[in-house]
């Protein structure tokens, strides 16, 4: 009996196709917890350490002008923002490292997480330490003042953020007085 031969295929051998799938770190589950647990974590330890260096006291931020209150936190959401700019792409995982465009996607939005932790935790502290918060720099004269742990938690998270939602809110108030 003649042995049949069966030809040779060229390029990776049996099984290392699979050991290489294996060894391929996937950045589902796990990792995007652990991500996400990183930003929040980043962002609350920030803002628990701010409001304790401030104490209960309130905000001496108040500016009759709301329009002027407001291009305050513009300016300091813009310094953090370029502040991070350099550090953003060691802030998450290496979407070099992937093939997949999703896994791309997921680096992208996982980076996200952490950069906005980073961001949200440098604004509690910033606020707190220039003694700027939102709430009171734009309540109106005679209403409650509201609670400093509260104020801090707005503001961190409104400055943390990032310019586009100051931007979208300054504009959306700019479209109410127009309509008036």
């Amino acid at each position: 009996m003649a042995a049949i031969a069966t030809p040779r295929r060229i390029g990776t051998p049996p099984g290392q196709a699979r050991i290489a799938e294996l060894d391929r770190p996937e950045l589902g589950g796990h990792q995007a917890f652990w991500y996400t647990l990183l930003g929040l974590g980043l962002a609350a330890s920030a803002y628990f350490a701010a409001w304790g260096l401030h104490g209960n006291g309130s905000s001496t931020y108040r500016i009759d002008n709301q329009w002027s209150a407001l291009a305050g936190l513009f300016i300091l959401a813009h310094a953090i923002e370029r502040l991070l700019e350099p550090f953003s792409a060691r802030l998450g995982p290496d979407k070099n490292k992937r093939t997949a465009r999703e896994d791309k996607e997921m680096c992208r939005r996982l980076t996200a997480v952490v950069t906005w932790g980073v961001a949200t935790g440098l604004a509690c502290l910033l606020c707190a330490k220039l003694n700027i918060t939102l709430m009171e720099a734009v309540r109106a004269k005679g209403s409650g003042q509201p609670p400093f742990w509260a104020d801090l938690l707005i503001t961190g998270l409104v400055v943390g953020a990032g310019t586009k939602p100051l931007h979208d809110l300054v504009s959306n108030i700019e479209r109410g007085k127009n309509g008036k």
